[in-house]
């Protein structure tokens, strides 16, 4: 399993293996330049996890497979003529208007039957395959955007925040830091509950006993004084913005929409951190899914699906009045399915696959056909795979991220077809536009000259190098071609070893990237 104790990996990142498909993979520390991706910070990714395992036969109701549906699960299956209707094939239920709304001005996508092969049933070791897009067999300890981080920023948690990177480069709203931002060395996501969230590690121990339980608590220290650290920077952006939506439940009745909220103000606020993890629970419903028989429009799973829709609606109204509809995708999902048969006790057991829904900045409509349900299904019965999870990751790296796709085949084991999740993806597979938002620098460590290419939108580029505290090692503007191709190369072989931090400044737009100097 993922390792729950975030801050307690131990040792150096350039040297340390890890299971990976399987096999022994060294960090990402050695990584080409040229293989790793860009940052945007206007490409933000929120993260919304259902735990327990959601119902989505009844979020996503096929419409079409209705009177099968019927006979599954008689006593909590709605009305016909209750179901929102996307089109004539599939619908939602009823609870969720404004997630109707939001597919209805193409700012959803839903992708049917989501899982992996082989699933496993159980809570813990299915979020662990979920969260670090490891196969049925595998177990990876790392989560599958902290590999991402990782491959970024492979010092980190040494010497962060900086200058460079001021904000935390993922944030998780609860008691503790999401698995799915779990890294080699340590997790990237600070965990908040609350804006206003103060913290002390009240911590004045400087030396620690020369054995491995000193080191981990030297580690832990330091993870949370990071924490306490990073804490200004979000206050200092909470109190740039305010939320602008009125569809904002009131607070505390809904975890989710207050979560989302925050999020909203802290994107406005000028946070740039690229990643948000959020949650919502309860979905374990074994029993009193509904109310009773005679009503099915009550109960836990209703009231769940509503919070849900109104705290999706409310972001991305908020989002929109704020500017800033354009700069976020969501992503909901969940460890597991349920069973098509409903039990004795107005409930779903433990299933297979699930529904996905994404929102925001979307390629609209539905991926995939409604799941097919037998005539005379039993309790054993379960629904097809039809889109590995690992797919919507791949497509996520590639069409939001700009990942290329040699660096996608190190982050997620296997190979796993793209869906058009985005809208009008700023990266596409085609490589000439892939560059036209990219700077390349490498060779990454370097000895004597650093190659930088790009399609500049400037006829003029200037580059400049600094140490870690700041000071100018190079700076020079250079002469290049607009919109073709360029390459500049810049001596270094006078510089001393070390991190240097190489700066582009391509007219609106500004690059960064550390380099290691031998």
């Amino acid at each position: 399993m993922i390792n729950r104790r975030n801050f307690l990996k131990i040792g150096s990142l350039a040297a340390t293996p890890f299971v990976f498909h399987g096999q022994w993979m060294q960090a990402f520390a050695s990584m080409p330049a040229a293989e790793q991706w860009n940052y945007r910070p206007d490409r933000k990714l929120v993260l919304v996890q259902l735990n327990g395992g959601n119902d989505g036969l009844n979020m996503v109701i096929p419409i079409s497979q209705y009177d099968n549906l019927a006979n599954a699960r008689p006593r909590i299956l709605l009305d016909k003529n209750q179901i929102i209707k996307l089109n004539e094939e599939t619908g939602l239920h009823p609870s969720m208007t404004e997630m109707a709304g939001l597919y209805a001005n193409g700012k959803i996508q839903i992708i049917q039957g989501v899982g992996y092969p082989k699933p496993n049933m159980s809570h813990f070791r299915s979020k662990d395959i979920i969260l670090s897009a490891s196969d049925a067999l595998t177990v990876i300890d790392t989560g599958w955007l902290g590999r991402l981080l990782s491959s970024r920023h492979p010092e980190y948690p040494a010497g962060y925040p900086n200058q460079l990177n001021p904000h935390p480069l993922a944030l998780t709203f609860g008691s503790e830091s999401s698995p799915v931002c779990q890294g080699n060395l340590i997790n990237f996501s600070p965990a908040i509950s609350n804006l206003s969230q103060v913290y002390s590690s009240d911590n004045n121990q400087e030396t620690y006993p020369n054995t491995p339980f000193g080191d981990e608590l030297r580690f832990v220290t330091q993870a949370m004084e990071q924490t306490e650290s990073y804490l200004g920077v979000i206050r200092e952006a909470a109190g740039k913005a305010k939320n602008m939506s009125l569809l904002y439940p009131a607070a505390g009745s809904n975890t989710l929409a207050d979560q989302l909220k925050m999020v909203a103000n802290l994107i406005a606020g000028g946070l740039q951190t690229q990643i948000y993890v959020v949650n919502l629970g309860g979905f374990d419903l074994h029993s009193a899914q509904v109310t009773s028989e005679t009503e099915k429009l009550k109960g836990a799973h209703p009231s769940l699906l509503s919070k849900l829709s109104k705290a999706i609606d409310a972001f991305l109204d908020d989002l929109k009045l704020m500017g800033r509809q354009d700069e976020v995708i969501g992503l909901v999902y969940t460890e597991f399915g349920r069973r098509i048969v409903a039990n004795d006790s107005l409930g779903t057991d433990h299933g297979t696959t699930w529904p996905a829904i994404l929102f925001g900045k979307v390629a609209p409509g539905i991926v995939g056909i409604n799941p097919v349900i037998p005539v005379a299904a039993t309790k054993n019965d379960n629904l097809a795979l039809q889109n590995d999870f690992r797919g919507i990751y791949t497509s996520l790296f590639s069409q939001w991220f700009g990942v290329e796709k040699s660096l996608i085949t190190q982050l997620i084991p296997g190979s796993f077809p793209e869906i058009p999740v985005v809208s009008n993806p700023v990266f596409s597979g085609d490589v000439y536009n892939r560059k036209r938002h990219s700077i390349q620098v490498w060779p990454n460590p370097v000895t004597d000259k650093v190659n930088i290419s790009c399609i500049p939108e400037n006829n003029m580029i200037e580059v400049r190098i600094t140490d870690l505290n700041g000071k100018t090692l190079y700076q020079q503007s250079h002469r290049v071609n607009r919109n073709s191709e360029s390459q500049i190369l810049i001596p270094v072989n006078h510089l001393n070893s070390g991190i240097c931090i190489v700066t582009i400044t391509d007219g609106n737009r500004t690059f960064s990237e550390k380099i290691i100097k031998k």
